[in-house]
């Protein structure tokens, strides 16, 4: 018998290597639809965890494979609890839960030093454990902490008197975190109300605990963590009942979006997946059914659409999603929805906490489907900050019963964890939901009301006076950008008119563009001309050098199938190419995502990549007020202003917060910021301070171009304060 290391990663390892052995034999057994769909990049985490098999298995097989591979973990789990029991049990009847677990009789397949605790984590890892990040983000998925799910059951009031009686949906289950919590408040429902010898008749014929997936293996890890839970609490004493619960549990391989699953309660973390993810029938589904399906939206804004409409009366709903659709262009679709069906209650923003390793910054939701007079919502915000604090909380149940129990209204600064401390900023207040699709950005009512303020006091939007474009997006940077330094140009000996200097995002400081100088700094090859205004691209013929070598590169650029399959656009074209007049003007450029607001002044027609954002002027009623200004002066004035502390406040107002404090600067959010009536002396002096400060002068001139902007907004010394203590972190942090 080959003994092996029993953590769930060794048998997982020797389960694929025994299932790869006689693929065919469990292809027929557990193949289903939802691996056809399964493509080459989701699958590169198998090829890490599982080098030693060869790569003769399609993307499909991998997946379906390492599956299987899971559901033989979990059946482990399941039989070490039985044995701890004293469940007796034969291969026959081990078979049926899991069909060919008996091939596994050559490996040692035992748990029996691991702790039920263990045993739940090995379950619960099979979703993420060995998955690279960007694998998990392929498929959405991520798993919740056990203390937040514990804050989510105790907002949505479910507990051990309702939990016998009510309906309660998990509409993305995964491996099962949030079904053991709801399975344990069950049990617990039973034991207080003595009502223990009715388990099934709630569980399998009322289907009060119900669950979905996609994923053939996690609807079977979510049942075994059901009946796991009832073994432990020796609900289940024999074989054949547990054979009952892998058959009639109310959990279903299916797509939550498709079904008409009516709950009093419904609680999960959806998975995150964009348009762009989606294959295109699925895509077209969910644009025809799905009023929240707008922009380029995300899954997860459908899974908040369908869990609300899926409400009993006063039914209550609770789901942990990213927080991107308060604020970003494709959450218009579900904040004009949520704003119309007026279920919103509670609105919890994590912003950049690292509650848990999910790719997004998370908020938790919570809807009830019954009328209100009260319009308001609680609001609370949770985001790391620097400031003297006022309470410890040891770690994230501590916190959420402080912010429920203690927490009002009003602010509180935190002093967060054990081991690795964190300073968080804790915010309640109560808030209305936008109409119409507006943006929710949510603070005190004192940072609101110098937001009104300010938007009162303009005499004209960002977007009135400039043009805000997006560098150039090649979607193949590794081509395009990366080799492009003046040594590899000249070995190339491209033609001039494919080439041209790249401002990338960390050439961009405050006040001015350092290129040039670094080994970082990179040309691009930009095969396109400008034609009346056009972009078209440049015949290879005319280009011979720059050809050859993007006929080198082909394999990858013709990859592209968005340009490879177009009419009317070339396979070796940037995907998102810009005028050329417009880089060669003079103009201002900001990075995408910083800390606070850092932009630059750039003369010389760089041109820009995608993660950078570029302002030219426009004609105006600003430019007539300043026409003694000249070119050079009215774009200092304008950067001076850009560059303001005030606003930096309007931009953090209205932007969401990402990890690290940094802020995303997008064209919708610069187009909303208001300009004040500034004296054209003042702007002149502005001019002067910037013009120095690009010089490299002293940054307490920033201070007076600061007051000059405050003044022009009529804030107070009070309202300054409250600003400049709102900037707080990573002021002066600019990369």
């Amino acid at each position: 018998m080959e003994v092996c290391s029993m953590d769930a990663m060794s048998v997982l390892e020797n389960s694929y290597y025994v299932i790869n052995k006689n693929f065919g034999f469990y292809k027929r057994n557990f193949g289903h639809i939802y691996y056809l769909s399964v493509k080459d990049d989701e699958t590169k985490f198998i090829d890490k965890m599982f080098g030693k098999v060869g790569n003769k298995l399609s993307a499909q097989d991998k997946m379906l494979n390492y599956s299987i591979s899971a559901i033989y973990t979990a059946t482990a789990v399941l039989i070490e609890l039985l044995n701890r029991k004293g469940i007796e049990y034969n291969e026959n009847q081990i078979e049926k839960i899991c069909v060919g677990f008996s091939n596994m009789k050559n490996i040692e397949i035992s748990f029996a030093d691991k702790t039920e605790k263990e045993l739940d984590e090995i379950l619960f890892g099979l979703l993420t454990d060995g998955i690279d990040l960007e694998s998990r983000k392929k498929s959405g998925s991520e798993r919740t902490p056990d203390e937040i799910i514990k804050y989510m059951l105790d907002i949505i009031g479910y507990n051990e008197i309702v939990s016998i009686n009510k309906t309660i949906v998990d509409p993305a289950c995964g491996t099962g975190t949030f079904i053991k919590q709801i399975i344990d408040r069950f049990i617990d429902g039973l034991y207080v109300n003595q009502v223990t010898n009715t388990y099934k008749e709630k569980l399998l014929e009322r289907k009060l605990i119900r669950a979905y997936d996609t994923k053939p293996s996690n609807v079977f890890v979510t049942k075994i963590v059901i009946i796991s839970s009832l073994v432990k609490k020796n609900f289940i004493c024999e074989i054949k009942d547990v054979l009952d619960m892998i058959r009639k549990l109310p959990v279903y391989c299916q797509d939550f979006l498709c079904v008409g699953d009516n709950s009093d309660y419904i609680i999960g973390n959806p998975p995150y997946i964009r348009l762009q993810n989606m294959p295109v029938e699925y895509r077209d589904f969910i644009k025809n059914n799905f009023v929240s399906a707008t922009g380029r939206f995300d899954i997860f804004t459908c899974f908040l659409e369908k869990s609300d409409k899926l409400l009993n009366k006063n039914g209550r709903m609770c789901l942990i999603t990213s927080n991107k659709y308060l604020t970003a262009n494709y959450g218009v679709g579900i904040r004009k929805y949520l704003s119309q069906a007026g279920h919103v209650r509670k609105l919890v923003d994590l912003y950049d906490t690292k509650f848990f390793g999910a790719a997004v910054l998370p908020a938790i939701i919570m809807c009830e489907n019954s009328k209100s007079d009260n319009c308001e919502v609680d609001y609370i915000g949770i985001k790391t900050a620097e400031q003297d604090v006022q309470r410890v909380c040891l770690n994230a149940n501590e916190l959420f019963e402080y912010v429920e129990n203690e927490l009002t209204c009003g602010k509180s600064f935190i002093l967060y964890g054990n081991e690795d401390k964190q300073v968080f900023e804790v915010s309640r207040s109560k808030v209305k939901i936008p109409a119409d699709g507006k943006t929710w950005n949510f603070s005190t009512s004192d940072e609101n009301t110098i937001k009104t303020k300010m938007d009162e006091q303009k005499i004209c939007s960002l977007v009135d006076i400039v043009d805000v474009c997006v560098g150039i997006k090649t979607t193949a940077d590794t081509i395009f950008v990366k080799p492009m330094t003046q040594n590899f140009i000249n070995e190339h000996a491209f033609e001039k008119i494919a080439v041209y200097p790249l401002i990338q995002s960390f050439n961009v400081n405050k006040w001015n563009i350092s290129w040039g100088e670094s080994s970082r700094d990179r040309y691009i090859l930009y095969p396109h001309r400008e034609i009346e205004g056009n972009m078209v691209a440049i015949p290879l013929e005319e280009i011979p050098k720059a050809a050859e070598y993007l006929e080198e590169c082909s394999d990858v650029l013709k990859k592209r199938s968005y340009l490879a399959e177009s009419k009317s656009r070339m396979w070796y074209e940037c995907w998102v190419p810009q005028k050329l007049s417009k880089f060669q003007q003079t103009k201002i450029v900001t990075r995408d995502i910083v800390s606070s607001n850092s932009f630059a002044l750039d003369e010389s027609g760089r041109l820009c990549q995608g993660n950078t954002f570029f302002l030219t002027k426009k004609s105006s009623i600003l430019m007539s007020e300043y026409s003694d200004l000249n070119e050079h002066q009215y774009y200092c004035f304008l950067l001076g202003l850009l560059n303001s502390k005030a606003m930096e406040f309007y931009q953090k107002m209205i932007s969401g917060c990402l990890y690290s404090q940094k802020y995303r600067y997008t064209t919708s959010n610069l187009n909303r910021w208001p300009i004040p009536r500034i004296k054209k002396d003042d702007a002149i002096i502005i001019a002067k301070y910037v013009d120095d400060l690009i010089a490299g002068m002293s940054g307490e001139l920033e201070n007076a171009i600061d007051k000059i902007v405050y003044d022009a907004f009529d804030l107070s010394e009070e309202e300054i304060l409250k600003i400049e203590s709102f900037i707080g972190k990573g002021r002066e942090e600019h990369y």
